[in-house]
């Protein structure tokens, strides 16, 4: 193989051998850096991101905590029956939510499932500080999961009636 390109070499004009030195020597560097260095520079700035991303939303998580231990227990209300399929969908449509609503259903022991695919996080967080008091269920699961949209989730959310005393 190094025979062949002794030979190859050897055929070329002293010109023609500088020339295609001159091309190697800036070919190397250029793929090196094209090939090696730049995707290594566009991966450090997507792990920084990241960093800074995880960092920013520990620091939020710390502050809810921090917000958590402030806050006063809440008053104990009263027992109330559950309101219902219909009037949890009204008070979705009050809220300007229904439309947003992938599935809203009841079983036969009065559990209640509900989720949205995608709907704005503050909307539906308001509706359910405002709404959880008075309807009388308990919520028995709650997922918020973030979306491709900014400001927006998906929230499954399983309620239950209370147990009686």
């Amino acid at each position: 193989m190094t025979d062949m390109l002794i030979d190859a070499l050897a055929r070329l004009s002293a010109r023609e051998r500088m020339l295609l030195a001159a091309a190697l020597l800036l070919a190397l560097p250029a793929g090196l850096l094209f090939g090696v260095l730049l995707p290594l520079h566009d991966a450090r700035g997507a792990a920084l991101e990241a960093r800074s991303d995880a960092i920013a939303l520990n620091i939020w998580v710390q502050d809810r905590v921090a917000e958590a231990g402030t806050l006063a227990p809440v008053a104990a209300t009263p027992d109330r029956a559950p309101i219902g399929t219909s009037a949890i969908e009204e008070m979705l449509i009050d809220q300007g939510l229904r439309d947003r609503v992938s599935q809203l259903g009841a079983d036969g022991d009065g559990v209640v499932t509900l989720r949205f695919d995608d709907v704005r996080f503050g909307r539906v967080a308001a509706w359910l500080s405002e709404a959880h008091p008075d309807w009388g269920y308990d919520i028995a699961r709650l997922r918020f999961e973030a979306t491709d949209t900014p400001g927006n989730a998906a929230l499954a959310l399983t309620l239950i009636p209370p147990e009686g005393p």
